[in-house]
């Protein structure tokens, strides 16, 4: 009798020791899927493109793939003209596993749609356009009210000067002026190191925040005229 439920017992333990080492294999086994699915991953997210913004590439030693495209018209109010973007389109090596891409404003086109005659802003495509703004003859109080656009504002790194072999926003960058048609583009001021705020306040002003060699500058513009009216330091704030 004893060696008969001692028996019985043996083959019960057997089939556990077999079962668990089929649980052990199967759990091992789902681990290592589960590690080589991790891994593939991790290298189709490490190899595959990045897309950037705001980054043009520089670097003479990178080997660059480039296209440019022109994007949608914008119209100028109460002109006959239209803003046409130029973008630059790059592809380039970031590193031994993974490339980037940018696609980034490089131009305007203004367009007159009467006499379909057209010009750029910029005679070539070594800049990074971050920004314009568009200056109106009177401010906008209703939905419906009428009104011109009557100057444009441009914000533009133009070189590469914190040496990085990229334009970007981290550079420098100037702010310009130009007439709604694209003609008599002149530059405002240069080297802002940061933007803060580009608003029209009035009808016939303009306000720029800006922070240069370490001094923050309130500045005032005529509009349309884009003449400097009054500039003055904004005083530092105790931060303690």
């Amino acid at each position: 009798m004893d060696a008969a439920v001692q028996q019985s017992e043996n083959g019960f333990f057997k089939y556990v020791w077999r079962f668990n080492a089929l649980a052990i294999a199967g759990a091992a086994t789902t681990c290592i899927l589960l590690g080589l699915y991790a891994g593939l991953t991790i290298f189709k997210e490490e190899t595959r493109s990045r897309r950037v913004t705001n980054v043009v590439n520089v670097d003479p030693q990178d080997k660059i793939s480039e296209e440019f495209s022109l994007g949608t018209p914008r119209p100028i109010v109460a002109t006959t003209h239209v803003q046409v973007p130029l973008f630059r389109a790059q592809s380039y090596s970031a590193g031994s596993v993974y490339s980037k891409e940018s696609r980034q404003q490089v131009n305007l086109l203004f367009l007159n749609v009467s006499s379909n005659e057209s010009r750029w802003l910029f005679d070539g495509v070594g800049q990074l356009l971050l920004d314009s703004h568009m200056l109106f003859n009177k401010l906008k109080d209703a939905p419906d009210q009428p009104r011109a656009a009557v100057a444009v504002l441009h914000v533009v790194v133009e070189r590469d000067t914190n040496g990085d072999k990229r334009l970007t926003e981290r550079d420098a960058v100037s702010l310009a002026t130009s007439a709604t048609d694209g003609t008599n583009y002149r530059k405002l001021i240069e080297g802002i190191d940061q933007l803060y705020t580009v608003q029209q306040i009035a009808d016939d002003k303009v306000l720029v925040l800006y922070q240069k060699n370490r001094e923050t500058i309130s500045e005032l513009y005529g509009v349309p005229s884009m003449v400097p009216l009054m500039q003055a330091s904004v005083p530092k704030v105790n931060l303690n």
